[in-house]
């Protein structure tokens, strides 16, 4: 899996239904297939949404991960938009079919058909809240006999198909709104990336426009073989 895909891949998510194994042990906490239903309903209901974000990567082989701090932005229908700011600064921009990868430091934008980062399109369907939870994954408690982190709900999820790279997917969310707070992703390499989402805000009213990449003057676009079949 390239760079690009753990990158784009990290962001996020769907769960499913069909996988309720262990009830919590206590009583008083939540289901595991209601939780599943308020994570899906919160993604459903929003027409937009935007965070900060702490990303710590771990390369299989390397001992010093990666830590990147930036912000992170989605609007239906099928439009992302990364803002990395630390270490380096660099842009990831989706607009339904087109991507984006501007590096400032290189005066490089990569243009190419997001169908073509097909491992990161099911994470985005998660936070668009598109499609049902119970289609790409099977879902069960992290700690069965502890459902909740620090007061959130936290779930493993496994991908149904075995084509995809991702070994599994460890996320926490807001006990109140259910939102994803929390994600880390675990590749059949070994890699790992793990997100910390802050500052949620959704319904905002993010333009369309917002998701489209100008390129700077002088900026040297290239063009991927893909994006002229």
């Amino acid at each position: 899996m390239t760079g690009l895909g753990r990158m784009l891949s990290l962001t996020v998510f769907m769960v499913s239904t069909g996988a309720i194994l262990t009830p919590p042990a206590n009583a008083d906490e939540p289901s595991l297939a209601g939780v599943i239903q308020k994570i899906q309903a919160a993604y459903e209901a929003t027409a937009d949404w935007q965070a900060d974000f702490i990303q710590i990567t771990q390369i299989e082989g390397f001992d010093t991960p990666i830590h990147s701090k930036g912000k992170l932005y989605i609007k239906k229908p099928g439009r992302l938009r990364w803002d990395y700011l630390e270490p380096n600064r660099h842009q990831i921009m989706v607009d339904r079919e087109t991507l984006w990868i501007y590096t400032p430091e290189q005066n490089q934008v990569i243009v190419s058909p997001f169908a073509q980062v097909s491992d990161s399109q099911l994470p985005l369907h998660l936070l668009m809240g598109a499609g049902r939870l119970d289609r790409d994954f099977a879902v069960q408690w992290t700690d069965p006999a502890r459902p909740q982190s620090d007061g959130r709900p936290a779930l493993t999820l496994v991908p149904k198909d075995p084509q995809i790279s991702l070994a599994k997917l460890l996320l926490e969310v807001d006990p109140t709104r259910y939102f994803i707070t929390r994600l880390a992703l675990i590749e059949s390499n070994g890699n790992q990336s793990r997100f910390e989402f802050s500052r949620i805000r959704d319904n905002t009213g993010l333009k369309d426009r917002f998701f489209v990449f100008t390129p700077p003057k002088d900026v040297v676009v290239v063009e991927s073989p893909l994006r002229e079949r």
